[in-house]
């Protein structure tokens, strides 16, 4: 009989363990811009990335406010401060349960960041010495 409770423990532990640190994956969406880009005078700058994360105590009762996918993308562009706008957006949520405490629900925001082509010295020498 103790064989049998000490197996049930032990299977349960292991059990219980599998959640602690598991990340569900969930693809939102895929979007060409934010904005509509209606220039095709434009430099890629880099790749953004931004997040934001909400947290529910025992999975069910919110604590903090939901995830919020603005913020996120406000993020990956603040890390440019002459991007303009974002092209190629990539929307993840990612759900962390955290056993038996509870779960964390993360948007993550992964972009390119465009801006406008930097001009030539020269060039802007010679426009305002036409006007």
């Amino acid at each position: 009989m103790k064989r049998v409770k000490y197996f049930i423990l032990v299977t349960l532990s292991f059990g219980m363990m599998n959640c602690l640190g598991m990340k569900v994956r969930n693809e939102l969406a895929l979007y060409d811009s934010a904005t509509l880009v209606r220039s095709s005078n434009y430099v890629v700058l880099g790749k953004g990335t931004g997040q934001d994360s909400s947290f529910s105590l025992l999975g069910m009762i919110p604590v903090t406010k939901a995830p919020n996918v603005e913020l996120a993308m406000s993020q990956a562009l603040e890390k440019f401060p002459e991007g303009r706008t974002l092209i190629n957006i990539q929307i993840i949520r990612e759900d962390r349960p955290y056993f038996p405490l509870g779960l964390v629900s993360v948007v993550i925001v992964t972009a390119d960041v465009v801006g406008e082509p930097k001009e030539n010295s020269l060039d802007t020498k010679i426009r305002e010495s036409k006007k």
